[in-house]
């Protein structure tokens, strides 16, 4: 239960930070949600990333209350599947029935818009070339990547089918570009910190995966950690 308890309390900490120090306590029907996640053993940063995922949508939309846990399930979840199919471990979880999303209707992980999608990487890609505090060569390379991401964006408005397929393409190396660049410019302590993490978040499926599995899925979680230390989007995602 204590473990239970503090799974909880970090999520209510990071649902405050994303609603901008509004605290909503995480109680009733909310905190059995995130009992069931902890249970289930999702690791933290998939719920935190699922929060976020959320929370970009929430305040572009109508919403002007403070986003809830209850209506974060899908994102979460989306998460979730999405980095236990880049660890090569998917089924035997259990699931559960998303929650309705009454407050951002119609645009949850259901149904997307390509050109919202790369709006939100531009502000995220837009806020990291901002940080002052990361090496000169990252943001130059950020900003690159930006540049990118715009000329796309704009293209993709008036485009359909197999022509916005077609630019959807270059997504992925860029997003690998990213990620090559973020790994250089991560601070060693920072990494030694995300490693740890990622070991934890893997403990739970370290019995099912071979040496060569674990090591795979360990470097992809590291990646995912340190791309969400600089606040980076996933470009590869968007589209799919």
């Amino acid at each position: 239960m204590d473990e239970i308890g503090e799974y909880c309390r970090k999520v209510e900490v990071h649902l405050t930070r994303v609603n901008a120090g509004h605290l909503v306590r995480i109680v009733g029907p909310g905190f059995l949600l995130v009992r069931q996640w902890a249970d289930e053993g999702i690791p933290l940063s998939a719920v935190f990333r699922g929060i976020e995922q959320k929370a970009e949508r929430h305040k572009a939309g109508a919403a002007r209350r403070p986003l809830r846990i209850e209506f974060c399930e899908a994102d979460v979840r989306e998460v979730y599947d999405a980095w236990r199919r880049a660890i090569g471990v998917t089924g035997g979880e259990r699931q559960s029935d998303a929650v309705p999303d009454q407050t951002d209707r119609g645009s949850g992980p259901a149904r997307k818009s390509t050109t919202r999608e790369l709006d939100r990487a531009v502000e995220r890609l837009v806020a990291t070339a901002g940080r002052l505090e990361c090496p000169e060569d990252f943001r130059t390379q950020v900003n690159d990547v930006l540049d990118r991401v715009i000329t796309m964006r704009d293209a993709v408005k008036g485009s359909r089918g197999a022509a916005r397929d077609a630019l959807l393409a270059a997504l992925p190396a860029l997003d690998l570009a990213l990620s090559d660049a973020a790994r250089a410019a991560v601070p060693a302590d920072v990494l030694a910190r995300v490693r740890a993490d990622a070991e934890a978040d893997l403990a739970p499926f370290q019995a099912r995966l071979s040496q060569e599995a674990w090591a795979q899925a360990l470097a992809v979680t590291i990646d995912r950690g340190v791309r969400a230390h600089f606040g980076l989007p996933d470009l590869a995602q968007i589209g799919t």
